[in-house]
């Protein structure tokens, strides 16, 4: 299976090399999308594109799938963008954000308030009530942010008090009585 990609498809794309693997991203002011090359993938560039070979059946299902993330890359990359729902469960607990100072402040029933700064790569943090919504350009980098937040106070295994997904189903244990 052959394809061919050109360069003039895309608008400000860079191809380059990353621990022996071929990475292509694409740069929109501070936000940049990588997808890496496959390595069953055999490449050859010319001046305006490039010819991307696979030579088993059982391999193109990888290629097919790199020309999608391909396709993405061709529109905007302020389109996209990825979100995290977060659940706060407890009487008293409260979340209040100040995205001036980019941090949030975090009342969890500790003796102390927990100020959080707010990293430059999270793009929006909305807060109602106790469900928290945070989105970014960095699928990887807002997983690595949420597991920060939920290890702040992660929720209880009798009670369900903490923080959890926002569809995250937990079996909750069962208190023994006397």
């Amino acid at each position: 299976m052959v394809s061919i990609v050109n360069y003039t498809d895309f608008k400000d794309l860079v191809i380059g090399r990353l621990n022996g693997k071929i990475y292509f991203s694409v740069v929109n002011g501070d936000v940049t999308k990588y997808v890496f090359m496959p390595q069953v993938i055999k490449y050859s560039f010319t001046e305006k594109s490039v010819r991307l070979e696979v030579m088993s059946d059982s391999s193109s299902l990888l290629l097919s799938d790199f020309l999608n993330q391909l396709e993405q890359l061709k529109g905007s990359v302020e389109n996209i963008s990825f979100k995290k729902k977060l659940r706060l469960k407890g009487l008293g607990f409260r979340i209040n954000t100040d995205l001036s100072k980019n941090e949030m402040v975090l009342k969890l029933g500790y003796s102390h308030l927990i100020t959080l700064s707010i990293p430059d790569f999270i793009t929006n943090v909305k807060v109602k009530k106790n469900i928290m919504l945070i989105e970014s350009y960095d699928k990887i980098s807002l997983g690595d942010f949420v597991k920060k937040v939920i290890d702040l106070r992660k929720a209880d295994v009798y009670k369900g008090k903490g923080f959890s997904g926002q569809y995250e189903k937990k079996k909750l244990k069962v208190i023994k009585k006397k």
